[in-house]
C-alpha cells in the first residue's frame, strides 16, 4: 500500500470520526436541552405543587383556625350557658317540686245573731276576730300550676258566771269553725327566691256551737264528791249542769293571692289574703242528730289573712 492510499484511508477514517463526533455532540446538546426542559418542567411542577400545598395548607390552617374558633366559641357558649344555668339555678331559689307546712289565719267575725243571744244569757259577745291554724301541701304539675289541699281550725269562747239563789252558775259558749278542701294555684317567679301566686280552694267546712253550764266553781274534792253515794244529798241536789252542742256544715270557696319568700332553698315564709266564702243552709243546724228550727241567718264569709311557713324542694 503506497503512501497516497494510506493518506486517503486516514482522511476517510478521520472524516467519519469527525462526523460522528459532531453527531454525538449534537445529540448530547439535544439531550441536555431535553433534560433542562424536563428539569424545568419538574421544577415548575414542584413549584406549582408547593404553591398548591402551601395554599391548601393555608386553607387548612385557616379552616382549622375557624374550626378552633368555632370550637372555642362552642366552649364559650357552653360555659356561658352553664353560667346562665347556674345563675338561673341561683335565681330559682324557690320551690320547684312540692312543699307543705303550717298556716295561721286571722279573720273578722261578724256573728251578730249569736252575740245578741250571748248578751241575753249574761255573757260578753265573741271577739271581733277569730284566729285559726292549719296546714296544707301542694305539688307542681307544670306551666306554673300546682295542686294540693289545705285545711284550718279555729275557735272563740265567751264565758262568765253569775249567782243564782246563793249558788254560782258558770256558763261558757264556744264557736268552732273548720274548713278544708282541694286547692289549685298559678305561680309566678319575678324575683330571686320569691313567688307570687293566686288561686282558689274549693271544699267544705263545719261550724259548731257548744254550750256548757255548771254549778261552780268546781274544786277537786267537790268533783269527786259528786259521784260519792255517801255524800250525795238528793234532797238538795240542784241540776244546773247542762251541755249541748249544735253544728252545721257548709260549702267553702277560698280565692286567694299571696307572696312567698324562700329563707333557704328548702324553707319559705309567706303572706296571703283571700275571701272565705261560706254557703250555709240555716236549716242544716242539728243538735244530737235532731234538727234545730228557726235558726237566724249566720254567715261567716269574710276577708281572711294568712301567714305560713312551708318546707319543700
Amino acid at each position: 500500500m503506497n503512501r497516497f492510499t494510506l493518506i486517503l484511508i486516514t482522511m476517510f477514517i478521520g472524516s467519519i470520526a469527525i462526523n460522528a463526533q459532531e453527531k454525538f455532540d449534537k445529540a448530547e446538546q439535544e439531550l441536555e436541552a431535553i433534560t433542562d426542559s424536563v428539569t424545568t418542567d419538574e421544577e415548575s411542577t414542584e413549584i406549582i405543587q408547593k404553591h398548591d400545598y402551601k395554599s391548601t395548607r393555608i386553607e387548612n390552617d385557616e379552616t382549622k383556625k375557624e374550626d378552633d374558633w368555632e370550637e372555642w366559641d362552642d366552649w364559650d357558649g357552653w360555659r356561658e350557658n352553664r353560667k346562665d344555668e347556674w345563675k338561673s339555678s341561683k335565681k330559682r331559689g324557690y320551690f320547684r317540686g312540692g312543699a307543705g307546712g303550717w298556716d295561721y289565719y286571722m279573720m273578722d267575725l261578724n256573728v251578730d245573731a249569736i252575740n245578741t243571744k250571748l248578751q241575753e244569757i249574761g255573757l260578753n259577745p265573741f271577739d271581733k276576730q277569730i284566729y285559726m291554724s292549719g296546714g296544707g301541701g301542694w305539688g307542681f304539675v307544670g306551666h306554673g300550676i300546682r295542686i294540693g289541699g289545705l285545711g284550718a281550725h279555729g275557735e272563740v269562747k265567751s264565758s262568765g258566771g253569775s249567782a243564782i239563789d246563793g249558788k254560782t252558775v258558770a256558763k261558757e259558749v264556744t264557736l268552732t269553725i273548720n274548713f278544708g278542701g282541694f286547692m289549685i294555684e298559678k305561680v309566678y317567679h319575678p324575683f330571686n327566691k320569691t313567688e307570687l301566686y293566686f288561686g282558689t280552694m274549693i271544699g267544705g267546712g263545719n261550724a259548731n256551737l257548744q254550750f256548757n253550764q255548771w254549778s261552780g266553781p268546781l274544786a277537786w274534792d267537790n268533783l269527786w264528791d259528786g259521784y260519792n253515794n255517801a255524800v250525795i244529798d238528793t234532797s238538795t241536789v240542784s241540776f244546773t249542769d247542762h251541755q249541748n252542742e249544735m253544728s252545721c256544715g257548709y260549702l267553702t270557696i277560698l280565692p286567694t293571692i299571696g307572696f312567698r319568700y324562700n329563707i333557704f332553698r328548702w324553707a319559705a315564709v309567706g303572706v296571703n289574703v283571700g275571701y272565705l266564702y261560706n254557703k250555709m243552709n240555716q236549716d242544716g243546724w242539728k243538735m244530737d242528730g235532731k234538727s234545730v228550727n228557726y235558726v237566724p241567718e249566720i254567715d261567716f264569709s269574710n276577708v281572711i289573712y294568712r301567714i305560713n311557713l312551708y318546707f319543700g324542694g
